[in-house]
């Protein structure tokens, strides 16, 4: 892991989905215009992102928007994608960060719906890896916010070791 710009990783995602899916959407609000420095391993953080972000393509409809926000505060750094589809009931949000779980009776909107239910453990996996946390918050037919923490570096942990 290396001292990496979270807001960087974010938006070299968000405008590889933009890239990818011309005719959607993405809003994103990033955490200020300075870099946000975090130790990581930005290549796995920009497949969480792109994780989240796909599955928020795929299952809400071509014409609703979906929302990127980055926030920091002294304690964490959230990053959380918000879509306005099907969403999840409270069961399938139990269930959603098991390995190879597919929630039942969810079709995809636009996009391909071929998946094995991985992709949301690896993003897990890798978050937790990181010192962070993974969430879901959302209603079923009323859309779905996934987001994940890390840890805040304290200002002293910016700068660099010198021997």
């Amino acid at each position: 892991m290396v001292l990496a710009d979270l807001n960087a990783v974010v938006w070299e995602a968000v405008e590889e989905q933009r890239r990818l899916m011309s005719t959607r959407t993405i809003h994103l609000n990033l955490a200020g215009s300075e870099p946000l420095l975090l130790l990581m391993d930005a290549d796995r953080i920009g497949q969480v992102v792109t994780n989240y972000l796909s599955n928020a393509l795929k299952y809400s409809e071509p014409e609703q928007g979906v929302f990127v926000r980055v926030e920091a505060t002294a304690i964490e750094v959230r990053v959380s994608v918000r879509d306005q589809g099907v969403g999840l009931g409270v069961e399938e949000q139990a269930h959603s960060w098991e390995r190879f779980y597919r929630a039942p009776g969810i079709q995809v909107k636009s996009g391909s719906g071929i998946g094995l239910g991985l992709g949301l453990y690896i993003c897990r996996t890798i978050i937790e890896e990181h010192g962070g946390r993974v969430g879901v918050e959302s209603v079923k037919g009323a859309g779905a916010t996934f987001w994940f923490a890390l840890p805040s570096r304290s200002q002293e942990d910016q700068e660099p070791f010198l021997p």
